[in-house]
């Protein structure tokens, strides 16, 4: 796949760039108040550095102090879906009875939706700001409509991090920078395809 080797490249030609703001990210992670902003931040970054070609550590904190408190708006809400269909998905499957266990289909599924949906949640929320829901809306339908090209990108993106996980490299320091990039690269494409400025 070409797109993989063009953004294989671009993430190793960004590496300090990238490396940096994954460090950055991981760091801002412990005081609960700035995950999220920081979150938001490293897709901010990557959108920046796909857009002119190159990583610049100031998009991220220029990033950072515009999503500070908003990416509490997007993730937030994210998170508690999860939760909710986490829990949903245990306490079906934890049931005697076979029906409950049919039951956990339904969790599953939505969960399998918003899995494939998130490859592209926070790209689309920094480029448009349309608002939580209309973005999580076009993720959706983005991810539909190119639905081979999705599940091979949370393919890669979930293989990435078994191959950090298995040869113990540090998994939070090297994960977030590059999965934003590729996952914005992959955006940019889909959107190009379709005639749509990125």
């Amino acid at each position: 796949m070409l797109f993989l080797r063009d953004a294989a490249g671009f993430i190793l030609r960004n590496l300090f760039e990238v490396t940096v703001v994954s460090v950055a990210w991981l760091v801002l992670q412990l005081p609960i108040l700035t995950g999220p902003g920081a979150t938001v931040a490293v897709y901010q970054f990557a959108r920046q550095a796909v857009l002119q070609d190159e990583a610049r550590l100031s998009d991220f904190w220029r990033g950072l102090r515009l999503y500070l408190f908003r990416g509490w708006l997007i993730v937030a809400p994210l998170a508690l879906v999860l939760l909710i269909l986490g829990y949903d998905i245990l306490f079906f499957l934890s049931g005697d009875s076979p029906l409950a266990r049919v039951w956990a289909s339904v969790p599953i599924a939505i969960l399998s939706a918003l899995l494939v949906t998130q490859s592209y949640v926070l790209v689309l929320y920094v480029q448009d700001n349309r608002g939580v829901w209309a973005t999580i809306r076009r993720a959706y339908l983005l991810a539909m409509s190119n639905l081979l090209f999705t599940m091979t990108l949370l393919l890669v993106t979930l293989l990435y991090f078994l191959g950090l996980y298995v040869t113990r490299i540090g998994l939070a320091l090297l994960f977030v920078g590059p999965v934003a990039l590729l996952q914005t690269k992959a955006a940019q494409l889909l959107l190009n395809r379709k005639g749509i400025e990125f």
